[in-house]
């Protein structure tokens, strides 16, 4: 079938819980794993900005349809800027927050070895949107962990670019 017209049910998305938590950045994820398109996110002056997706684990929990409790994961989209450099962008003010090295990064590999691992203090806020009324988690402040002790190590996660067996 080319066009299908059925109705799916989706999956019953939870927002991060609201308040502070212990994170640990799981994954950078940049293409659509379906399309292997990049993310990109077209601005109201058609210009298109390509995305970086920081995907990170927390010590909060969700319940899953299964009933079973799960470490909440939080994927945070932030806009590639023309530089790192550029202090109003969002990825850059990002990075000195959670004491992330303010250099070029050649290859997405890169990024990933200075970010994959690495912990934070993350703090999440909720905001309903107005266009279907659903509630969705704002990670408002990511900071660096300076005692290693207090870091929140990853469990079981599954990557999203990870292949099908």
């Amino acid at each position: 079938m080319f066009i299908s017209n059925e109705t799916k049910a989706s999956k019953d998305f939870q927002p991060h819980p609201k308040g502070p938590a212990r994170g640990v950045c799981v994954e950078v994820v940049t293409t659509n794993k379906k399309t292997g398109e990049p993310f990109t996110k077209t601005g109201m002056d058609g210009s298109v900005k390509y995305q970086v997706i920081f995907v990170f684990q927390t010590d909060k929990k969700v319940e899953t349809e299964e009933g079973v409790f799960e470490p909440c994961v939080h994927w945070e989209w932030v806009n590639i800027p023309q530089s790192i450099q550029n202090e109003n962008s969002k990825l850059h003010k990002l990075f000195v927050n959670w004491e992330v090295p303010i250099k070029e990064y050649p290859t997405k590999e890169a990024l990933e070895d200075e970010v994959i691992g690495r912990p934070a203090y993350l703090v999440f806020t909720h905001n309903k949107s107005e266009k279907d009324g659903r509630i969705y988690s704002n990670l408002t402040s990511c900071t660096a962990v300076d005692d290693p002790k207090d870091a929140y190590a990853a469990v079981d996660y599954k990557p999203y670019n990870q292949e099908a067996f």
